[in-house]
């Protein structure tokens, strides 16, 4: 962590919740980024470990990410009803379970 990662010492409960969620949006877009390889026919899978591995390393992260990772497929979903990214879906869905155990 940088110096300009750092949470301040005067940080308010409310600079840290935002600094918590970006942390599991900035997560979750990896966990996207990963799928969208897998999408596009690229290897994914030892990422994909990977990301879940150092995911759940860190206490409490794993439920916030896998449920920022549901909503992602969920708008997905919905926005695609023709089923065109249903292999992305599958590879976000097996991020979940990773994260899940």
């Amino acid at each position: 962590m940088t110096t300009t990662d750092a949470t301040p010492a005067d940080a308010t409960p409310a600079d840290q919740a935002h600094d918590d969620i970006r942390a599991v949006l900035d997560l979750a877009n990896r966990f996207e980024a990963i799928a969208a390889d897998g999408f596009e026919g690229r290897p994914y899978r030892a990422a994909l470990a990977a990301l879940a591995q150092q995911v759940t390393a860190q206490p409490g992260m794993a439920p916030r990410v896998a449920h920022a990772l549901g909503i992602m497929i969920n708008l997905i979903g919905e926005s695609d009803p023709a089923g065109r990214f249903a292999a992305k879906i599958a590879i976000l869905r097996e991020g979940v379970g990773l994260l899940e155990g």
